[in-house]
């Protein structure tokens, strides 16, 4: 005879239930459902504190119903009732259900196993064949299969046999169950292990997605690598032509390596002692010419004589010679001059590969 070590209750049985009475008859572990659709369960902190009180180990059920925010309702929901890390969450699919049957259950487990619960799925021998059983196996997916009047299942984890008799004293109908695989009758081991697989299919924490999609921003062009400070909004970070784009909060976060850095050309140390001055601008090779400005696009050191001719012109002044700073960043390039015969310093840009900014002096 098929002998019940787990039951499982909703808010259709009373919370008058004697618990130790059906710990006394075998009873080990109830699943306790929490929710359905986007609505708590009546009894379910009722049925938990009651149950919990009298030893019996705990795991919880949400129903699915399929309606706008159940997903992330049963997440708000399990979190308030204080489900903790390791705990069991099923999945109750039954009835008429539109879409993909192993779609949505994984949407659910993806969300639910990054709160560390173990998920399992609940359903009906018949509509378990909707599902791979292989895949489910190899996520660790609990499965509870229900199979009234009929044999145990074979690829059940914990078999639903019957629900329209009582138990011990409670003498109304109770949903009884046989855990074959022994895991929700053991207690729950509290350690939570962080996932470390590179390669694992991990749903991240709300506020930490990373991942291409399309930007929530006005930034248009297609998907981009975007990322999610609030589990919403989707901020670009690289955009579909290859820029990466920065914040203010990235600046901060960057600044903090680069500060040790400044003063130094080839980044081997930063410039800590302030007795020790920082390299000059222009270490390195001076390429002595006097050709026109406009070609000097390359990043380099410049020893530019202005003449009043053709050569060395579109410079700051005529006339004098000085020193030619230029940075190349993507687009833009940048010429500093220092020179002409007051010690004077100039400035200008260009941006597009063909316009160049005037040149503007700089008062220290």
């Amino acid at each position: 005879m098929t002998a019940a070590n787990v039951v499982d209750v909703s808010e259709w049985q009373p919370t008058s239930i004697d618990w130790a009475n059906l710990k006394a008859s075998g009873v080990k572990a109830v699943v306790v459902r929490i929710g359905h659709g986007v609505t708590r369960d009546e009894h379910a902190a009722d049925h938990i504190a009651n149950a919990t009180k009298a030893g019996l180990i705990v795991h919880v059920y949400h129903y699915y119903e399929g309606v706008d925010g159940e997903l992330q309702y049963s997440v708000n929901n399990a979190k308030s009732l204080n489900i903790q890390p390791n705990e069991y969450y099923f999945l109750d699919m039954e009835g008429t259900i539109a879409g993909s049957w192993p779609s949505i259950f994984d949407s659910f487990r993806k969300q639910w196993s990054a709160y560390s619960w173990n998920t399992g799925l609940y359903c009906s021998l018949s509509n378990y064949a909707k599902f791979d059983d292989v895949t489910l196996v190899n996520q660790g997916v609990y499965r509870w299969i229900a199979a009234w009047g009929s044999t145990q299942p074979s690829n059940a984890d914990m078999w639903q046999y019957d629900s329209k008799t009582g138990l011990g004293s409670y003498a109304s109908a109770l949903d009884k169950d046989v855990d074959i695989a022994g895991k929700l009758v053991e207690t729950p081991d509290s350690t939570v292990v962080e996932p470390t697989d590179p390669n694992g299919n991990y749903m991240l924490k709300p506020g930490a997605f990373v991942g291409f999609d399309h930007s929530t921003t006005e930034l248009q062009g297609g998907e981009m690598l975007v990322a999610s400070p609030d589990g919403q909004n989707k901020i670009p970070k690289l955009s579909p032509d290859g820029q990466f784009l920065f914040n203010n909060n990235d600046g901060d976060n960057m600044w903090t390596l680069i500060k040790p850095k400044i003063g130094t050309i080839n980044g081997d140390k930063g410039n800590t002692d302030e007795q020790d001055p920082p390299t000059t601008a222009f270490q390195g090779t001076i390429t002595s010419t006097s050709t026109d400005f406009n070609n000097l696009t390359s990043e380099g050191h410049y020893d530019v004589h202005i003449l009043p001719s053709s050569q060395g012109k579109n410079g700051p002044k005529d006339g004098n010679w000085g020193l030619l700073d230029v940075k190349v960043a993507g687009r833009m390039v940048v010429q500093t001059y220092y020179g002409d015969i007051n010690a004077n310093v100039y400035v200008r840009n260009c941006h597009d590969g063909t316009t160049w900014t005037a040149w503007r002096e700089i008062t220290f």
